[in-house]
């Protein structure tokens, strides 16, 4: 059996060995012979609706809420919590913007951090400002909870 192995072994013959080319002589400029081909060409540039025009900030919250699926109870709860106002400073001694959002606490859930990166939050500076950018983080972070916890969150007992 052995011997048989080894005459089959004999006669595979290996691949033949291929010389790479010589190194390219990067002291003589070299001349390219086709333009440049990008290997991962950019995305498209994304372009962005103009935000609405909004008659109050209950209608610029209600816009975010619905825009990252939010039940319609979150419109009351926004009202309560901050009387639908969310720019830069609307926070009690923990909390920030619309839902009052602990932050700094929701970071340090194991459950909660991958979903607030997700939302682009990374500290309550990515809530904490009156900017679109800001505002759409902070109510993606708002779902983010609500998936997590439900409205325990925001009991009032």
């Amino acid at each position: 059996m052995t011997a048989v192995l080894t005459a089959l072994l004999l006669t595979i013959a290996p691949p033949p060995l291929v010389e790479p080319p010589p190194f390219a002589d990067l002291t003589s400029g070299a001349t390219a012979t086709a333009p440049a081909v990008r290997l991962d060409p950019p995305p498209p540039p994304v372009e962005l609706a103009p935000l609405p025009t909004f008659s109050n900030d209950c209608d610029e919250m209600r816009y975010y809420r619905a825009g990252v699926g939010l039940p319609v109870r979150f419109d009351a709860i926004g009202w309560r919590e901050s009387n639908c106002r969310n720019e830069d400073g609307v926070r009690t001694s923990c909390c920030f913007g619309w839902w009052q959002l602990s932050v700094a606490v929701h970071l340090r859930d194991r459950r909660l951090v991958g979903r607030y990166h997700d939302c682009g939050v990374w500290s309550y500076d990515d809530v904490n400002s009156d900017t679109a950018a800001d505002k759409l983080r902070q109510a993606c972070a708002a779902k983010a909870l609500f998936d997590v916890v439900g409205y325990s969150a925001w009991s009032t007992s």
